[in-house]
């Protein structure tokens, strides 16, 4: 446990270090755009790539991508369904923001930040698996994503260029890598190092982005809305809780058990934000949710990294 909690604080650290570079304008406002564009479009994509190139098939990979993928796409229903019947209880926001408070309590940020903590932490059995998980956590932003955050309305948006955006590059090197797996495809080694090299960059690269995002975040403004308090209470605390106690009881491998509980431990993804603004949603109320979370996970993704990996022996 006390391993777990020092490499949550080491990476936490560099969070740290991007939120003092940005407030000395070491790393200002206007670095944040190239930094996400090079994470999710470069260096992203390699890690994914580079891990599943170090793996071989083995008689229980293709059970346990075909159970994440299954508890994946249960965990966005549950989720879904969950988020429609907490929002009842939200009384001070407008109707026609209720989808966005609906997606901030679905919506897991299990790639962007995900991927580089759980291969700090759990190594590359788990990581592997929270690969997996993201192809469904991409399909669900642009589908039952659209449909929450237009709650209220009678317009979905283009669903055609919605789906388009799931072919993105993460999910194209999740493919590739899943193609080279299980087709037991010969990588070359220089190939193989370089996406290593550039991979490896995930961990700090990501974390100093969140730094910079909770630099320029007005969390006593967020303070003040009692709604979006309790939004990120559902998503932080309770989606985690029933989770762990939908799946624990589960005969299927403790990895996987771990996996799907870890995954939604992980504040409100930052795609929320785009998603509000290209469907004239309140993108000010998604970035919102996104801070709280984010500042939230600070305490608890190390308590729920040391508990799990300790009850689940990891």
């Amino acid at each position: 446990m006390l391993t777990v909690l020092s490499k949550i604080l080491v990476i936490f650290a560099v969070v740290a270090i991007g939120f003092f570079c940005n407030k000395k304008g070491i790393l200002p406002n206007s670095a944040e755009p190239p930094l996400v564009d090079l994470l999710i479009l470069v260096i992203s994509p390699c890690m994914i790539l580079g891990s599943l190139f170090s793996r071989t098939l083995e008689s229980d990979t293709l059970p346990k991508t075909l159970l994440v993928l299954a508890l994946s796409a249960g965990y966005f229903i549950f989720a879904g369904i969950i988020s429609f019947i907490m929002k009842r209880f939200m009384k001070h926001t407008p109707s026609k923001d209720l989808g966005v408070m609906m997606v901030i309590m679905t919506a897991v940020n299990s790639g962007f930040m995900g991927f580089p903590i759980t291969k700090a932490i759990f190594g590359d059995d788990i990581f592997f698996l929270i690969v997996i998980q993201n192809i469904i956590l991409n399909i669900y932003f642009y589908s039952m994503a659209i449909i929450q955050i237009s709650y209220g309305s009678s317009d979905i948006g283009d669903i055609k260029s919605s789906l388009k955006s799931i072919i993105n590059p993460n999910i194209i090197a999740a493919i590739i890598g899943l193609i080279v797996l299980f087709g037991s495809i010969n990588v070359p080694a220089a190939i193989k190092e370089l996406v290593d090299m550039l991979g490896a960059v995930t961990t700090p690269l990501s974390m100093l982005i969140v730094g910079i995002r909770l630099s320029n975040s007005n969390l006593k403004a967020v303070l003040k809305n009692s709604d979006l308090i309790f939004a990120a209470i559902v998503k932080m605390l309770v989606m985690p809780a029933l989770v762990f106690l939908a799946v624990n009881w589960l005969p299927i491998s403790s990895d996987v058990k771990l996996l799907i509980v870890w995954a939604t431990c992980f504040p409100t993804a930052v795609v929320t934000v785009s998603l509000a603004s290209k469907y004239g949603r309140n993108a000010t109320l998604a970035a919102e949710g996104i801070a709280l979370t984010t500042v939230m996970s600070l305490v608890l993704l190390p308590i729920a990294a040391a508990l799990l990996s300790g009850y689940y022996g990891f």
